[in-house]
């Protein structure tokens, strides 16, 4: 026995790991020890990771309850969500609007630009009509010794930064303004796209009626018809959304089960949850367009 623990516990020196060794002196294979250091370092390489994530694909957090108050209101239409969704593309951390890259406001004429709005008296009515909801409000900052008049979206609907709940979706900045620079793609594309937000599942970016619900099968998958009672959108209309495209690659992913469609949000824009994974991302990409 004595000759047979020698051995092993050479072969553990010599690997340099930490091997677990039964009654019998036999090396178990199918056991794992993870110690306090091992534990310690995963943890640094997993924040690391989530660094290099925000880092390489930053995103504003939306929320989601509040963003299903404003999809009932009767003064916003579906054109005027879409450029509430995009403007919150813009914000920075203390939810100033600024251009990337830049430390400054945005003025008017930027903001108009970022909705790709040319007419200074429809983008004006737009901004104005936000500032009366409450969705936004201007502020006077001082940023090198000089005033500005700033444009600020309420905390209410979105922010970026660390975040507690899981109430909120991700939506990553880049793609989104991607999105939208495409000429085919319209601002009520987006507007769609923000009223079915709030009902995104938890890590599978699955459109559900309850999507608090962690059991699949409490969460209850929408159907188009409950598509076009939710968005108050025609049979056509829905069906021209669903169908919008991030270049090649489609925003809404449309999965057979049996008779039935189920909806699926592309993780590239949007995703509930710390990151999507690749099998996640893989429905999307595998064959340059959704499954």
């Amino acid at each position: 026995m004595s000759r047979i623990m020698n051995d092993v516990e050479q072969r553990i020196i010599a690997k340099e790991v930490f091997t677990v060794v039964d009654a019998n002196g036999e090396v178990r294979q199918d056991v794992k020890v993870v110690t306090p250091l091992m534990q310690e370092q995963s943890k640094k390489r997993k924040e690391l990771q989530t660094y290099r994530n925000k880092a390489d694909n930053p995103f504003t957090i939306v929320n989601m309850e509040a963003s299903k108050e404003l999809t009932g209101l009767e003064e916003l239409n579906t054109k005027e969500l879409g450029y509430f969704l995009i403007l919150q593309s813009y914000i920075s951390y203390d939810n100033m609007l600024r251009q990337p890259k830049s430390t400054l406001p945005m003025i008017k004429k930027e903001i108009g630009q970022a909705l790709r709005m040319k007419d200074r008296r429809a983008y004006s009515k737009v901004i104005n009509k936000f500032i009366e909801l409450g969705l936004m409000y201007q502020e006077s900052v001082t940023l090198y010794d000089k005033e500005y008049q700033a444009f600020y979206i309420a905390k209410k609907y979105c922010f970026r930064g660390s975040n507690r709940s899981d109430k909120v979706v991700k939506m990553f900045i880049g793609s989104v303004q991607e999105l939208y620079n495409q000429e085919e793609i319209k601002p009520a594309d987006i507007g769609f796209l923000f009223m079915l937000l709030p009902y995104m599942h938890y890590q599978s970016n699955h459109l559900v009626r309850y999507p608090f619900e962690r059991d699949y099968a409490k969460a209850e998958a929408l159907s188009q018809k409950d598509l076009i009672e939710i968005t108050g959108l025609d049979e056509k209309n829905v069906k021209n959304h669903i169908k919008i495209k991030l270049s090649s690659i489609h925003v809404f992913g449309t999965f057979r089960a049996g008779k039935n469609s189920i909806y699926k949000v592309n993780p590239s824009l949007f995703f509930r949850g710390v990151m999507p994974d690749e099998e996640l991302k893989a429905d999307f990409t595998l064959t340059g367009e959704s499954i």
